[in-house]
């Protein structure tokens, strides 16, 4: 019989060649879906074993290998490529105006100064809800999603936001989740 930490280390070398095939289907002219799919099967593989060996903190040292995986790759690539020929665009969406628009630095700065720490609080409320959701799996379990979620909705409503090009929706966006986390933590207590 395989051993408990062997599970895991079996797990973090899944999520090592999973990223591998990734990035070889991904680095073809036209991708694989063969690969695609034997990549992704082999990440949750991979996962599912970190989880059966060590739980949530199995699934976090899973993901974090698989992460380094993909950190070294695309560094690798990085480094490897020849540089361009075509000049950078100096238009990026929704961030520069075109022709003789005012720049409004101020508006800018201040729709940044509040989604940033919006976004924050809405993630962090959505996160707390859900972990009260995963106390039933267990108390750290619970912890382990909330930390796990909290940074990833963040960064989804923080480049949401950043991007919508009205600012009443902004706001309107950036309410609603704190909302039905409220919503949600009232029908739970």
């Amino acid at each position: 019989m395989v051993g408990v930490t062997a599970l895991l280390w079996i797990g973090v070398a899944c999520a090592g060649a999973a990223i591998g095939l990734l990035r070889l289907s991904w680095g073809r002219t036209k991708r694989s879906l063969v690969l695609n799919g034997v990549g992704w099967a082999l990440l949750l593989f991979g996962l599912a074993l970190g989880a059966r060996d060590a739980g949530a903190w199995g699934v976090a040292v899973v993901t974090l290998a698989a992460l380094a995986g993909a950190f070294l790759c695309l560094g690798f690539a990085g480094m490897m490529a020849r540089p361009g020929k075509a000049a950078a665009s100096n238009r990026r969406v929704h961030m520069l105006p075109e022709g003789r628009e005012p720049l409004r630095i101020g508006d800018r700065l201040l729709t940044f100064a509040l989604t940033v720490p919006g976004a924050m609080a809405a993630a962090a409320v959505v996160s707390l809800a859900l972990r009260a959701v995963g106390k039933g799996l267990g108390e750290a379990n619970g912890n382990v999603l909330m930390l796990f979620l909290m940074p990833i909705v963040w960064s989804v409503l923080v480049t949401l936001l950043l991007l919508w090009p009205q600012r009443r929706l902004q706001a309107a966006v950036l309410l609603l989740p704190a909302l039905s986390a409220g919503a949600l933590l009232e029908i739970l207590s």
